[in-house]
């Protein structure tokens, strides 16, 4: 999740105390993100974990420890000509001028992470449309295995698994990491893990999404420049560590993974030639889909309201012939309710409205944050908030609906 600093703090903030096996709660709004475990391996929360039933496999454990996911309840919508099943090799672009649909749906276990399969389910329901696919973390100081229980529970509710490899040994931001550092990664001494990760995509057998390096051109995340020997060497060393992690799955037979490069809609702390969206970018030979995560407004500044149009431009210019070149996405976007000031609910659905009615014919599908911050101040949950639930399945249910590709198609 994209981050606000301008109020001096991480929007996505957390304090949470872990012991044994109880779990800190749900999002917070002000400070830092401070929590996790300070080990590289030292376990903790299941690595799957959601809530009601949808646990996964402990930490380190093997790919199929935990119990079956339930299959959800059917959706109320769709159009009848969504071809499509999650059980082939690779997931392919929608048809031109058609829109992939997918969610982020927290968890209350572990902060920017955990998911819920019953939040996804509400979710579904609430919007009324099958969603393509659903997109959670899967977090290297929790486990570092391939995360097979919540791969297969996405499978089993017809969407593609979408995954966030986070790669980093503790959850604190603002700090380098200790263990996961990008001159290591591309070095190889990670090679290991990697390739056992990839055998477990590969035995996955069907089609998953995965990103490393999230939001990379903002600041909180260690594999950022910060952390990584500043803007005149981070950039390129993130490339090399991007590559090498691709490489290597490849190599190691992976096919089924469609790669992911993802930035942030704003370069922070600033949009300077050394820190922008086309200094990160590893090459075409190892990105098959570029998003962005941006958010009219999160956290506890409500009066910033920011354009998603100005900010897609401004982020598809660094990129170049790139941007012409790849598929693009919002990989996240949302807004506050709360932030009375922005007009989230029009904001909303004026920007379902544009996005379904092609107003940015260059996006292929968009997934939504939904969550809400259990201090109140931020919420973006949408089965929790009425406005959003009217403006979700208003638009999408509505003369636009059949633009959206209710299944994902994979072959």
């Amino acid at each position: 999740m994209s981050t606000d600093r301008t109020s001096g703090g991480l929007s996505k903030g957390w304090v949470c105390v872990l012991a044994l096996a109880v779990a800190c709660g749900g999002s917070s709004g002000g400070g830092r993100v401070d929590s996790g475990t300070p080990g590289a391996d030292a376990g903790g929360l299941p690595a799957d974990a959601g809530q009601d039933g949808d646990a996964g496999t402990s930490p380190d454990a093997g790919p199929d420890a935990g119990p079956p996911a339930d299959a959800g309840v059917p959706p109320d919508g769709g159009t009848d000509s969504d071809a499509g099943t999650a059980d082939g090799t690779r997931i392919q672009l929608p048809p031109g001028g058609r829109l992939y649909h997918g969610v982020f749906p927290a968890g209350t276990g572990r902060p920017d992470a955990d998911i819920s399969m019953q939040a996804a389910d509400a979710y579904r329901d609430a919007v009324g449309r099958p969603l393509a696919w659903i997109y959670f973390s899967n977090e290297w100081y929790v486990t570092k295995q391939f995360p097979r229980v919540t791969a297969e529970a996405i499978r089993s509710r017809g969407a593609v698994p979408f995954i966030r490899l986070h790669m980093r040994s503790q959850q604190r931001q603002l700090i380098p990491d200790p263990r996961y550092t990008l001159d290591r990664i591309a070095a190889g001494e990670f090679d290991g893990e990697l390739r056992t990760w990839a055998d477990g995509a590969k035995a996955f057998g069907t089609a998953v999404i995965v990103q490393y390096g999230t939001e990379v051109n903002g600041d909180w995340y260690p594999w950022s420049p910060p952390y990584n020997g500043g803007f005149e060497v981070g950039p390129a060393k993130f490339q090399l560590a991007f590559r090498r992690i691709v490489e290597v799955m490849r190599d190691q037979g992976a096919n089924n993974i469609t790669w992911a490069f993802h930035l942030n809609g704003e370069n922070w702390p600033s949009d300077t030639p050394l820190n922008n969206a086309g200094a990160y970018y590893p090459g075409d030979d190892v990105v098959d889909w570029i998003g962005f995560s941006i958010y009219q407004t999160q956290g506890p500044d409500q009066t910033k309201c920011r354009d998603l149009d100005a900010l897609l431009k401004a982020r598809e210019a660094e990129l170049g012939d790139v941007a012409s070149r790849k598929p693009l996405f919002l990989f996240e976007f949302g807004t506050n309710v709360v932030a009375t000031a922005c007009k989230p609910v029009e904001w909303t659905r004026k920007t379902l409205e544009d996005l379904l009615g092609g107003r940015w014919p260059e996006l292929r599908g968009f997934s939504w944050w939904s969550e809400t911050f259990t201090d109140g101040s931020s919420v973006m949950s949408v089965p929790d908030t009425p406005e959003l639930r009217e403006a979700f399945h208003d638009v999408l249910n509505g003369p636009l609906g059949p633009n959206l590709q209710d299944r994902p198609i994979v072959r």
